[in-house]
């Protein structure tokens, strides 16, 4: 596809690839816990040319996301070639900037001594690693990851810290991610406790918040609102939650409340500003959609911004703004666009969207789907 122009950038977009699908855990919050889903019939590893070249794809059309998001329902730093991948994104993003900055979400098992001489960095690149610990004592971390690591990754993290402070290195930003319910409600309080230490003795300064990630380089303790598969148990961990950021002293966001609605009757900015490429090269729109029951197509095949700024994809945009999800299973029934996870939609943003696609596209027919493809 030739684009006479560049895709809008909108605020608030990121792009999420999945390094592999494989993990040494088995969070109860995650699918990876489902030992028949759909996903993990067969596991591997991103190719290191598909990701190249999704890059250069995108800096071929002139695209800008916000971050670019390394991590969907696999452990990333188990990628054999993790640290030459990472290195040469940096440089790739270096070179031509796609990308405001470069998310890591990691379980941090994996974070050794001899990764840390990767991870750590000056780049210009904006970098912010997601540890994902969700516990304090070792066996409430055992009931919600599923193994007995915590020792490990304790350990793991506060040596992070520890040569972030020594060597002064700007990134990555650490974020100590502690995704707060009813199973470890009682810890919340210690956690923030020994983040905060661990910092301060490094000589870094340190914030804890909720909801939301602010701007900024210094470390922050973030407590999140845990995903649920139903508005019920959604109102019911919200309650939770809220009544736990209250008695820190935080500010409770307004978006988390007890009472969910069971529908989605927002217009969708995951058709917008969320593609979700998994480890093969699959894309869809949404990191919940993880059996691809909205998939668009594969970027070994096709080619990413083929696919996302085709006139299949401007299509399905146009169906969403009218908020019609017939044939899109996953979404007429999500709530999500109601949580505090969520990225907004500005009608400005899909007014610039539909431009540009009707620049690009002007009365090009949809054409069929692919393979396996509900639209």
């Amino acid at each position: 596809m030739d684009f006479h122009r560049p895709p809008p950038h909108l605020p608030g977009s990121y792009l999420v690839m999945e390094l592999t699908n494989r993990c040494d855990l088995r969070c109860t919050h995650c699918v990876v816990s489902d030992e028949i889903h759909p996903h993990y019939e067969t596991r591997g590893y991103a190719d290191f040319n598909m990701v190249a070249g999704v890059i250069a794809d995108l800096q071929r059309v002139g695209a800008r996301f916000d971050a670019l998001v390394l991590f969907w329902l696999g452990e990333p730093l188990l990628h054999p070639r993790f640290a030459e991948l990472y290195r040469l994104i940096l440089r790739l993003n270096a070179e031509q900037t796609v990308f405001g900055q470069i998310e890591v979400h990691t379980n941090a098992t994996q974070l050794n001594a001899r990764m840390l001489r990767t991870v750590l960095n000056q780049a210009n690149t904006r970098q912010v690693w997601h540890f994902s610990i969700d516990a304090d004592r070792q066996d409430t971390y055992l009931r919600i990851k599923g193994r007995d690591r915590l020792a490990l990754v304790q350990e793991n993290v506060a040596r992070f810290i520890a040569e972030k402070g020594r060597l002064g290195a700007r990134w990555p930003r650490p974020v100590f991610q502690y995704i707060l319910s009813d199973r470890n409600v009682d810890e919340a309080a210690p956690f923030r406790r020994r983040w905060e230490m661990a910092c301060r003795r490094a000589g870094l300064d340190v914030s804890c918040v909720a909801g939301a990630v602010p701007g900024g380089d210094d470390p922050v303790v973030f407590f999140r609102q845990l995903d649920c598969p139903t508005s019920v148990e959604q109102g019911r961990q919200n309650a939770i939650y809220r009544s736990a950021i209250a008695a820190m002293g935080l500010d409770v966001p307004d978006r988390v409340q007890p009472k969910v609605p069971t529908t989605n009757l927002k217009i969708c900015s995951a058709f917008w500003k969320s593609p979700v490429i998994g480890w093969d090269g699959e894309l869809t729109v949404c990191t919940r959609d993880s059996e691809f029951a909205n998939r668009v197509g594969n970027v070994r095949v096709e080619g990413f911004a083929e696919l996302w700024w085709g006139a299949r994809m401007a299509a399905r945009r146009e169906r969403v703004q009218a908020r019609n999800y017939l044939g899109l299973p996953p979404c007429s029934t999500c709530f999500i666009p109601r949580s505090a996870n969520y990225s907004e939609l500005a009608p400005v943003e899909i007014q610039r969207q539909g431009s540009w696609d009707e620049g690009q596209h002007p009365k090009l027919p949809t054409g069929p789907e692919p393979p396996g493809t509900h639209a």
